[in-house]
């Protein structure tokens, strides 16, 4: 078309001229273009986790002070005067961009970032109906979501952030030029020729100048100052550009051809910077998303966080407890600025809202946040119908709720269950009802009601179970029902319901299902031994130990062991879950079967609880087979020993950890009090002493985290210590301590009541130091041995009742018929459990008290049987007191020479014995 005239044609008539015939039309002066000042930019970050956009490369601004040069040396050689600079003008930019000058349409392919010059819209508007700009969609744990910022298109040509414009270099014209006749002498302030000035009229207002290009680039004059052309012939007008060229004319055909090489050079460079960024874009690394870098930033800070979970839990160095920390608040951070910052796919969102939930609740007290971030997410799955995450949020919560308030977990997991019943997700209805019994089972003081809902949810799993034909479900709810009776104890049948559902468990015991799960056959033949011993059947309970040791021994190197110690039961198909399981911790999936989750312990734990049960068990025999028990007692000790300072490399948190080294070291109390009792039994008091000591260094270590239970045992340990040496001031201190009373609403029937059950041993030790009329406490013997018959009469542990009528013998001398009966009781209780240090303290009292003195053929069998119970006892104490017993015995039957090796042997392990013992024998 026909380039519009100046001022529409509105000229003086003196400068009205012929204008040669113009192809195209001259595009305006554009201002430099700043890229990284026109994407939007964004707003501060409130967090060191945010991050803004990438720095894009501005434009290059070609330099147009050459070719303003060229132009007034070849077209302004014929003035009188030169043509004085104008003045730079400046204007605002972002007024700059808000008005719509008037020109050519420029094609829609350059108008793709910032705020358009040309429409006035903004460059989101143009990006989104570009088919180049579109979103990356990275790919994350099987899921995808938008990109924060568009990806620059790796096909050649595109327009990106990364590309300049394509620079077009004009065509020649191959036309002869035109020239026009010479004008009328024209004013010398003229500024510039008209072909640089603007070709549509504009205003001449300071908002309507053009800025400078660069420092030393003139200003374009106002359009409304023009001037007449000489004859010098007009440059080929360029095609439209991105990017606009000054055209300047030339004076001859030399100038014009030296400007066309200039052109031809330039397209060539331009040309080929175009194809080495097109390959440098198909061989360089493509755009950085920062929301996969920010996830992958997290796993990575919260992988190398947990890696040395154990490591920091064991040692508790200050600086690595510091260096922890700054990890997971590395990590955790990433996770907030991922939510906060993106708008995530529903997925996604849900799982990172899942893992930031799930570390804040279990590596900080941030339980506001956590429950926040979880509320948020239940209500996203529930929006979009993503029912796998929303049970494990809500399983999630109700644990996180357990550590406030327990019975208000307890009621919100009542509603989890009923609505997973009604919709027939029986995947989580096992999870639900799992956790309803494990939370029921973990309260300080469960009651009668608790204990009875626990033992339904257990029978409603194993019905469902039966029912959809998971055994495996089936097997594990049998063996947490009878390890529930064992631990309530409410009743007198505890034992023999734990059986039954041992027995259950163990009709599935031939499953294939079973037979894959060493965690879960383990667990029931160590719950079956425990049944026996509360049974005190020593022979039976030894025969399943030795079971035990072999499946123990076979699958030791088997693949299903975690070093987490978690292990998982299969599902049948009836139970899948509603959607893909994606949940990670309590659904999973492996090779097509869907699992269920459960934690307990590793494999390296489980051994140390096996030695010690299995020292438990042959504890009775320890004085006649070698001492088994306590051979098994030391592995075990030394195995928690070696894991304490050189920790596994289990990756978990350090919460996790502390839980697990705060077990293994309750394991260790316990291993020691059992070493310090087997010492006892043999009167190794010195051993028994030195245990002791390192006790209470372990319990110093685990201070309010000790139980009390430990804490009784200790405090009765070291009465007990103290009584056989000879101190029984200390000793009746001890005894009489509030730790060691009797609890005012202890339970006389419930069976697993550690306390109470040291409690009246307290009492039995109190009662034989203050049984001498002589002692001053002895009034209170009466009051004592009121309290421990209300106790021992019902309760359901042999060992205490055969105590209590030992002790009644040795305190009743009023009857002689009575005593009698008392030491029946006595001898037939410690022959029924195997005790042979209270059968041999027994069989001693009765010949000292019905024989001594006597000659006979009774009497020498009387103080032989004791002497006998003394050695398989291994007591040295009693073996010195037998010793005399009989030696006098054989005396009076006229035997001296016996009598007299005998009395030598007493004496030789009286010389072993602590100085108070051997005055008082």
């Amino acid at each position: 078309m026909s380039y519009p005239p100046p001022h529409n044609g509105h000229y003086p008539p003196q400068y009205l001229q012929q204008q040669p015939p113009r192809q195209h039309p001259q595009q305006p002066i554009q201002p430099p273009q700043f890229l990284y000042n026109n994407i939007n930019p964004v707003q501060s970050p409130q967090s060191p986790y945010q991050y803004g956009k990438p720095v894009v490369y501005p434009q290059v601004i070609p330099n147009f002070n050459s070719y303003a040069q060229a132009f007034n040396s070849q077209q302004h050689v014929q003035q009188p005067q030169p043509v004085p600079p104008p003045q730079p003008q400046y204007v605002n930019p972002v007024d700059l961009f808000q008005q719509t000058p008037v020109g050519p349409a420029i094609p829609s392919q350059f108008n793709t970032f910032g705020t358009s010059q040309y429409t006035g819209q903004p460059a989101a508007s143009v990006a989104n109906n570009n088919p180049d700009c579109s979103p990356a969609l990275p790919t994350v744990s099987g899921s995808t979501q938008p990109s924060f910022y568009p990806a620059p298109s790796a096909s050649p040509g595109s327009n990106n952030a990364y590309n300049q414009y394509p620079q077009v270099a004009p065509k020649p014209q191959t036309t002869p030029l035109q020239t026009k006749p010479a004008p009328s002498p024209i004013p010398a302030s003229t500024p510039v020729p008209a072909s640089v000035a603007s070709p549509n009229p504009v205003p001449t207002t300071a908002s309507a100048t053009m800025p400078s290009v660069a420092s030393s680039t003139p200003t374009v004059a106002p359009a409304s100052v023009s001037r007449s052309m000489t004859s010098t012939p007009t440059a080929p007008t360029p095609t439209p550009r991105p990017v606009p060229q000054v055209l300047i004319p030339a004076s001859s055909p030399e100038v014009q051809q030296k400007l066309l090489k200039q052109q031809a050079v330039r397209k060539q460079g331009q040309a080929q910077r175009q194809g080495s960024q097109q390959a440098a874009r198909k061989q360089g690394k493509p755009s950085v998303d920062y929301q996969v870098l920010l996830l992958s930033l997290a796993d990575e800070y919260l992988n190398a966080a947990h890696s040395h979970g154990t490591t920091v839990a064991s040692l508790r160095r200050e600086d690595d407890v510091e260096e922890y920390y700054k990890l997971l608040a590395t990590g955790l951070g990433c996770l907030e600025a991922v939510l906060k910052n993106w708008r995530l796919q529903p997925r996604m969102e849900a799982l990172v809202r899942l893992r930031y939930a799930r570390v804040l609740f279990e590596e900080t007290d941030n339980d506001l946040e956590a429950e926040t971030a979880l509320s948020k997410g239940i209500d996203l799955c529930e929006r979009n119908r993503m029912l796998d995450l929303k049970y494990s949020m809500q399983h999630l919560l109700a644990r996180m709720l357990h550590k406030t308030n327990p019975r208000a977990s307890l009621k919100a997991v009542d509603g989890m269950i009923q609505d997973v019943e009604a919709y027939r997700h029986s995947a989580w209805e096992y999870a639900f009802r799992f956790l309803r019994v494990s939370l029921s089972l973990s309260l300080s003081s469960p009651n009668y009601q608790d204990s009875v809902s626990a033992l339904h949810h257990l029978h409603k799993i194993s019905q469902m179970a039966n029912r959809n034909g998971d055994k495996a479900v089936s097997a594990m709810a049998a063996v947490i029902e009878a390890l529930a009776h064992l631990q309530l104890g409410s009743n007198f049948d505890s034992i023999e319901q734990a059986q039954r559902a041992v027995a259950t468990a163990r009709s599935h015991q031939l499953n294939d299902d079973l037979r894959h799960i060493p965690q879960l056959i383990t667990l029931v033949q160590m719950v079956d031994i425990c049944c026996n011993l509360l049974e005190y059947d020593v022979n039976q309970s030894a025969q399943k130990l030795r079971v035990l040791q072999e499946i123990m021994d076979e699958r030791l190197n088997y693949p299903n062991w975690r070093v987490d110690g978690s292990f998982s039961v299969p599902l049948n198909g009836k139970s899948a879950g509603p959607s893909s399981i994606d949940t990670g911790d309590i659904l999973q999936v492996q090779n097509g079967t869907l699992l269920l989750s459960f934690s307990w312990l590793p494999q390296h734990d489980l051994y140390a609880l096996c030695y010690f049960l299995s020292s438990v068990t042959l504890s009775a025999k320890n004085s006649h087979d070698g001492r088994k028990a306590e051979k098994f007692l030391q592995e075990g000790r030394r195995m928690l020993n070696s894991s304490f300072e050189t920790p596994e490399n289990v990756a978990e948190s350090m919460v996790n950890a502390n839980k697990r080294i705060e077990w293994r070291r309750t394991l260790c109390c316990n291993i020691i009090l059992q070493q310090v009792f087997l010492a006892c039994c043999r009167t190794d008091w010195d051993f028994a002493r030195q245990n002791l000591n390192e006790l209470r260094q372990i319990a110093q270590e685990l201070g309010d985290n000790l139980s009390d239970d430990v804490q009784c045992l200790m405090e009765y340990t070291a009465g007990t210590i103290a009584q056989a040496t000879g101190d029984l001031k200390t000793a009746l201190t001890i005894f009489q301590s509030p730790l060691l009373s009797l609890p005012p609403n202890a339970s006389k029937t419930t069976r697993n009541d550690p306390r109470r059950d040291i409690a009246i041993l307290a009492a039995i030790n109190t009662a034989l130091i203050i049984r001498d009329p002589s002692h001053p406490s002895h009034s209170l013997l009466p009051t004592i041995l009121s309290t421990i018959e209300s106790f021992a009469k019902t309760s359901p542990n042999k060992y205490i009742q055969a105590a209590y009528y030992l002790i009644n013998a040795i305190v009743q001398t009023e009857s002689t018929i009575q005593t009698k009966q008392f030491l029946q009781q006595a001898l037939q209780s410690a022959t029924a459990i195997s005790n042979s240090q209270i059968t041999c303290m027994t069989l001693t009292f009765m010949s000292w008290k019905y024989f001594r003195g006597v000659v006979g053929e009774q009497a020498e069998k009387s103080a032989r049987a004791g002497r006998a119970m003394a050695k398989k006892a291994n007591n040295r104490l009693w073996v010195s007191v037998t010793d005399e017993m009989l030696a006098e015995t054989l005396e009076r039957q006229g035997k001296g020479e016996e009598a007299g090796s005998v009395r030598d042997e007493g004496m030789r392990i009286t010389m072993g014995l602590p100085g108070a013992l051997r005055r008082g024998i």
